[in-house]
């Protein structure tokens, strides 16, 4: 495996660069879960693609623990590899996988069992109701693979490398699509589904955890620790923050949810196939970010505070260019992208596909339109995470969230479905002005001049 040195070469030349593989990736892993929502409602029906779409702000919650997780090992990490200090990068590394490991089973174990009881509490009509817990159960039960393939691909980001991790995504999506297709064929239903996403999850995670442990040989170090409490310490300090952050903005999502299934099972499909399409241009955005972030916090690291402020500037064009021209392709082609959905001939016809696609292109113009807000936003976050700023990170995103949830319930029940939909940007505004406001009073670098996170 190759690593990188973030802290030398024009800045925007390196975060391009470092950014394309990961961009990529969660290109790839949003395919990943798409797939599993177009197979679904082109070959079983619109039930199956509302019992997918119901369950999807749940399984969020379990990707939010476990990106927090990755976060926090990742910037730690990175700093240790921009100090040199390899044998502090291996223990680190190994007490990592060691207590998310432990706390994964633990989950899966968890929500295994409360995955019916959640669905029933946020409304979640009876008709797919069985099919959802199918798939949220499933997918509780890979939480174990879920949270190994999320910090090992942030570790081998914090080393520089974003291309490793693709490679394995991309072996297993494409293993995940086929498996859907033949089992969705093979009338297995969102059971199919559901099996063949944990098959290729689990394959994905058990090949990334491998290859890192043959790439940390050949590191030159000292012999490290397997496990040190005091690294993990410094892990949590970021992981914890970060976890709670991504997991309250999941359960914002499910509180949404609950709020969108009262509307009926063809508004809950239309709104899961939407959801999906426009967070492919969000984690995109967010990958930019993660890459500011190990950046950030290599350079610091480094002692080249200087280079930070060139690295925002070169994040933020970025990620400009990219929500301008996904803005510009998802409001003319609203309709086309949400048929890609559905099939009038699937064996399931008993949703009306017109309207799924009426609400579906709906929340697509009014969400997709405001992207701007959240190249804004993601790009400040970068420089405050990767510098371990994290109250303020977490003040952005929590009045973002509960804008969002406040103002779903408020203009739900004032100007109908709709909504629900404008209270998406209105989060955006509280949240991104917070955290340029947070970046240019410095607290981010005074902590780092006073008292750095390690």
């Amino acid at each position: 495996m190759a690593t990188k040195d973030l802290s030398v070469g024009k800045p925007w030349k390196v975060i391009l660069l470092f950014s394309l593989p990961m961009i990529l990736s969660v290109t790839l892993q949003q395919i990943y879960n798409i797939a599993d929502s177009m197979i679904a409602g082109r070959i079983i029906g619109g039930n199956a693609l509302g019992a997918i779409s119901a369950s999807y702000p749940i399984t969020m919650i379990y990707l939010g623990l476990a990106t927090g997780a990755g976060v926090g090992t990742g910037v730690v990490v990175s700093r240790f590899f921009g100090m040199k200090k390899m044998t502090e990068v291996k223990t680190g590394i190994y007490t990592a996988i060691i207590t998310f490991g432990l706390l994964a089973i633990f989950l899966a174990v968890v929500g295994s069992f409360i995955s019916k009881p959640l669905l029933k509490a946020i409304n979640t009509d009876e008709i797919i109701l069985n099919d959802a817990s199918t798939y949220l159960i499933f997918y509780s039960v890979g939480m174990v693979f879920l949270f190994l393939y999320n910090v090992t691909t942030y570790i081998f980001q914090a080393l520089g490398n974003s291309k490793t991790p693709l490679f394995f995504l991309g072996f297993s999506t494409t293993l995940n699509i086929i498996l859907d297709i033949v089992f969705a064929k093979n009338n297995m239903g969102v059971f199919g589904i559901a099996l063949a996403t944990f098959i290729a999850q689990g394959i994905a995670s058990i090949a990334s955890l491998s290859w890192l442990f043959i790439t940390l040989r050949k590191l030159e170090s000292d012999k490290p620790k397997i496990y040190s409490t005091a690294l993990i310490k410094n892990i949590l300090l970021i992981a914890i923050p970060s976890m709670i952050q991504s997991s309250i903005v999941a359960i914002g999502g499910v509180l949404v949810q609950g709020e969108i299934n009262t509307y009926g099972g063809e508004v809950t499909a239309g709104y899961g196939a939407a959801y999906k399409l426009c967070y492919i241009v969000i984690n995109i955005i967010f990958t930019m970010s993660n890459a500011l972030s190990s950046y950030t916090s290599q350079n610091i690291g480094a002692e080249h505070m200087e280079r930070v402020k060139p690295g925002l500037k070169a994040t933020f064009i970025i990620s400009t260019i990219i929500a301008l021209v996904s803005t510009a392709l998802f409001v003319p082609l609203s309709k086309v992208f949400i048929n890609a959905f559905l099939d009038k001939n699937a064996l399931d016809t008993s949703m009306d596909i017109e309207k799924i696609v009426n609400i579906g292109s709906k929340f697509l113009v009014i969400v997709t339109s405001f992207y701007i807000l959240v190249a804004v936003k993601i790009s400040f976050d970068g420089v405050l995470k990767g510098a371990g700023d994290m109250r303020s990170f977490m003040i952005g995103t929590f009045a973002d969230l509960v804008a969002r949830v406040i103002f779903t319930y408020i203009l739900s029940r004032t100007i109908g479905l709709e909504g629900i939909w404008w209270a998406w940007p209105i989060g955006w505004i509280f949240g991104s002005s917070l955290v340029v406001i947070f970046y240019f009073t410095k607290r981010w670098k005074k902590i780092n001049e006073t008292e750095p996170i390690i």
